[in-house]
């Protein structure tokens, strides 16, 4: 054999051993994955209150990836600085708590025995109007047909900040949707279905 062409079979047995390698790290990381993911936390939540069980943990990962498609979440989340914490409660409850940039919150309470949700977010929408962004929340959670909000027959009514709540009821779920509107262009969102 050439001295060349023990330095190139050398070159191929040290790239194909890095890659044995890789693939045996792989499927040992991805066999421990397995065997602890029922026992992992929500991702970038972090717990406050409670032990989770695999029950309330699959609840909350099941709302998280609910939540974090809808408006609600994503027109605050656009700006950098998003925070979360989780709290499960002795009842079975399980609340998210985000926080993100100019004061803007969500605050989402799941209680799987009587499947109630409720969703109430603070932030300066922007360029969206209100009824848009629960149109889209609605949607997020209930998928395209909705839970039949009436979004042509909103309610008014005096708010406990201060000026006007607009509400908007469906036939499905009890589900409602309001907003009001505060001051420094911020808005008061909130959602609650119970199915």
């Amino acid at each position: 054999m050439h001295s060349s062409d023990s330095r190139g079979f050398g070159n191929r047995l040290v790239r194909h051993s890095a890659l044995c390698c890789g693939v045996l790290l792989a499927a040992c990381s991805w066999a421990d994955t397995q065997s602890t993911a029922a026992v992992r936390m929500p991702s970038a939540c972090t717990v406050v209150e409670g032990k989770p069980t695999p029950e309330n943990i699959s609840t909350a990962r099941a709302l998280q990836s609910r939540i974090e498609t809808s408006p609600l979440y994503a027109v605050p989340a656009a700006a950098p600085g998003a925070s979360c914490r989780i709290h499960y409660q002795a009842d079975g409850v399980v609340l998210l708590e985000y926080q993100f940039a100019h004061e803007a919150s969500l605050h989402v309470k799941r209680d799987q025995a009587i499947e109630y949700t409720e969703q109430e977010a603070r932030f300066n929408p922007g360029t969206q109007t209100p009824i848009a962004i629960l149109q889209g929340a609605e949607t997020a959670v209930f998928g395209e047909k909705g839970c039949g909000i009436e979004w042509g027959k909103p309610e008014n009514k005096s708010s406990e900040a201060g000026g006007t709540e607009t509400i908007f009821r469906g036939d499905v779920c009890n589900c409602q949707a309001r907003f009001h509107r505060e001051t420094g262009g911020m808005v008061g969102f909130r959602m609650t279905s119970a199915c």
